[in-house]
């Protein structure tokens, strides 16, 4: 039995030892196994001097402000001391994790303040934390607050991990410089960057753009020349310049900001770009995101690159930004600009469903652009201002509410152009340019008509949304036939096989069954003259189960007769024999064989396996799980890719996935843990 005057050093966790840590670095009592235990802590500032790979650096409840330093005999102000973690690495199966207890520890920037000198962060302003040459790091269900100009700040590190943060009040949450940093995932945070209200409808936009009140232009993430492999997927950005903001390097003649996935993400009242690519974008996949009023959705001008898709994205206006002293109140959702750099891949956008009082398109100009089965309609009548109805935590604030609230008062006149401004491709229409198959309740604008383009779109005054004006866009009547799209291997996307839409494949957002589209699966392409070190370890993107009673098809069926099982990665997986994958169903488990096609695993599941979702039933936590609700499933440890790297867990769509160790009897994945404030909570 432990002495309760001799403090114990940690706890062990499955494993992986668990560091306390307070503000102050005393004696704190935690309640562990329904027992009360005394433990030695550790400050932000020390305990890193003791980490090794598998360690969770555990706050316990607090509020917490970065180390201050004070001189009290020269005079001067105070100044904070970020969290400097340097060279300190965790491994695939052994993360470093710094992990909160929610509100219950606040991270608070203090006198974290704007830099005067410089647009964008760099090493030598503030961030409470900062990774310099890190890799495999967690950060984990914390509040922040205050921390100008970012939370936290990296170079030279890959796999850092940024889930569950709950933050207002900064530039950036997260920024990272050069072409070291790669593989970062931002998930299931709630970002509020604004708490009054004043940059969306009082402050002048140019002002938060360059001007008084500059350090506005920010964003959830925003990073200088990355080389890639960005998730952001499930978080809420409100009352914000910016969703996310990447530029490339001039001078860098290196392919950066590769692979970039933007989905899952609710956007509210985004005063300029929920996307911002700058300069150079390439493979950037942006999907299944809802917006809720913005300015300009994609900022897509002067932007090199290519392999960009637009899918499933479902965005509505209620609201117009600013007053009538801002000229810049119209927006639109694709920004283009007639000069600069355009992309030279192909760029997709499919099955997105919007409503909008201001434009799809105003003007300039773009390349390899295919615009297919896109629902878009326009709204003339002002409509009230109304909250995000999805839980997110972001209501409309009582002070954007007025006094210059006029709902979605349209500009609607003789020969409406708001689906294509004339200023679109203004030095005439180029071959790989084309619309068609969308539907919108406006006649098509001359650009359109005299360049020949929607053969198959549909013009229908009376077609509307289900309740636009709270975020449910599917087409009344349900939806409408579209057409086939494909995706030719290498020439249109990175697959090594051809991508195909299928059939019936709908007008707008949401299928027959009330479902969001699925789309292409994501797939990595490694630019020519990448850094050596920029690999990626095979992951999951997409887990779909079809056939039998359980099939999305048929969402009243209750068990899957024979229904196949698909697990797709980011890469090619290495050739080789049938891969045993464990699966684990309601109370049900069984080994699936399932051969190797590229970077797909198929197999059949047993008739009786699974249990499928209803209609009023979530999706998994990311847009990239389809069919039959699954509660594990377990591959082999050993499994490798092509470019004989290890599958890797990082960023995969799916929280039941897990390995077994290849040649002994696997056990299902354990149940996740749960608070040490012993609320019950899941962490």
């Amino acid at each position: 039995m432990q002495d309760d005057s001799t403090p114990l050093p940690y706890w062990t966790e499955r494993g992986r030892r668990v560091l306390f840590v307070t503000y102050k670095g005393d004696c704190r009592y935690v309640r562990l196994d329904g027992r009360e235990l005394l433990f030695s802590t550790h400050t932000l500032a020390d305990v890193f001097a003791c980490v090794r790979p598998g360690d969770i650096l555990q706050l316990l409840p607090g509020k917490y402000w970065p180390p201050i330093l004070y001189d009290e005999d020269s005079g001067a102000p105070p100044s904070c001391r970020p969290v400097k973690i340097a060279d300190i690495h965790g491994t695939p199966d052994m993360p470093v994790t710094i992990r909160g207890l929610g509100a219950a520890t606040a991270l608070n920037g203090g006198l974290g303040g704007v830099p005067h000198d410089s647009m964008l962060p760099e090493m030598k302003h503030f961030a409470f934390f900062k990774l310099a040459d890190c890799s495999w790091i967690e950060f984990e269900n914390l509040a922040v607050e205050s921390c100008w100009p970012t939370f936290l700040y990296m170079e030279e590190s890959s796999y850092v991990s940024v889930r569950r943060v709950r933050a207002t009040d900064s530039r950036y949450l997260v920024y990272a410089r050069g072409l070291g940093c790669h593989h970062i995932l931002l998930e299931g945070n709630h970002w509020r960057q604004d708490p009054t209200g004043a940059m969306w409808r009082d402050q002048l936009w140019l002002d938060s753009k360059r001007k008084r009140y500059f350090y506005c232009n920010g964003g959830l993430f925003g990073s200088v020349g990355v080389s890639g492999s960005v998730v952001l997927r499930g978080n809420t950005i409100c009352d914000a310049f910016n969703g996310m903001r990447m530029k490339t390097e001039k001078k860098k003649e290196s392919v950066q900001n590769c692979n970039v996935e933007i989905y899952s993400n609710t956007m509210l009242r985004v005063r300029d770009n929920p996307v911002e690519p700058e300069r150079g974008a390439t493979n950037w996949w942006v999907h299944h995101n809802r917006i809720h009023n913005a300015h300009a959705w994609f900022s897509l001008d002067e932007v090199a690159g290519g392999f960009w898709y637009f899918f499933s994205n479902t965005g509505w206006i209620t609201d117009k930004p600013g007053t009538p002293l801002d000229p810049n109140r119209g927006g639109k959702v694709y920004k283009y600009d007639a000069g600069g750099p355009m992309p030279d891949g192909c760029v997709l956008a499919c099955n997105n469903s919007y409503k909008l009082c201001n434009s799809l398109v105003k003007g300039g100009a773009t390349k390899h652009l295919k615009h297919r089965n896109n629902a878009v309609l326009f709204a003339d009548e002002p409509v009230e201002g109304s909250p995000l109805q999805d839980g997110s935590g972001c209501p409309l604030p009582e002070a954007v509410r007025r006094p210059f609230a006029d709902g979605c008062q349209g500009d609607g006149k003789d020969g409406d152009d708001r689906f294509v401004g004339d200023g679109f491709m203004p030095d005439g229409w180029v071959g790989g340019v084309s619309f068609d198959c969308d539907l919108t309740n406006l006649p098509w604008p001359r650009k359109i008509t005299e360049n020949n383009q929607e053969h198959g779109g549909v013009v229908d005054r009376e077609a509307s949304f289900i309740d636009a004006e709270r975020g449910d866009l599917r087409l009344v009547g349900g939806p409408r036939p579209g057409c086939r799209v494909v995706l030719k291997a290498v020439e249109d996307w990175p697959g090594e096989s051809d991508w195909d839409s299928g059939e019936n494949t709908p007008i707008g957002a949401y299928d027959a069954a009330g479902r969001l589209v699925a789309g292409p699966p994501f797939v990595f392409l490694r630019p020519k003259g990448a850094d050596e070190e920029y690999v990626e370890m095979p992951r999951l993107v997409r887990l779909e189960v079809e056939g039998g009673s359980g099939d999305a098809a048929d969402p009243g069926g209750s068990t899957a007769g024979g229904a196949e099982l698909r697990l797709t990665f980011s890469t090619s997986l290495a050739e080789g024999e049938p891969v045993r994958v464990r699966v684990a169903s309601g109370g049900q488990e069984t080994w699936v064989d399932c051969a190797r096609e590229g970077r797909v695993l198929r197999g059949t599941l047993p008739a009786g396996m699974g249990v499928a979702r209803g209609l009023g039933e979530p999706e998994y936590a990311w847009a990239g799980v389809y069919g039959l609700w699954l509660d594990a499933v377990l591959l082999p440890d050993d499994l490798k890719g092509a470019n004989d790297e290890y599958v890797t867990l990082w960023a995969s769509v799916f929280p039941g996935l897990g390995f077994y160790a290849a040649g002994d009897e696997p056990r299902v994945k354990p149940p996740k843990p749960v608070c040490f404030c012993n609320c019950g909570e899941e962490i």
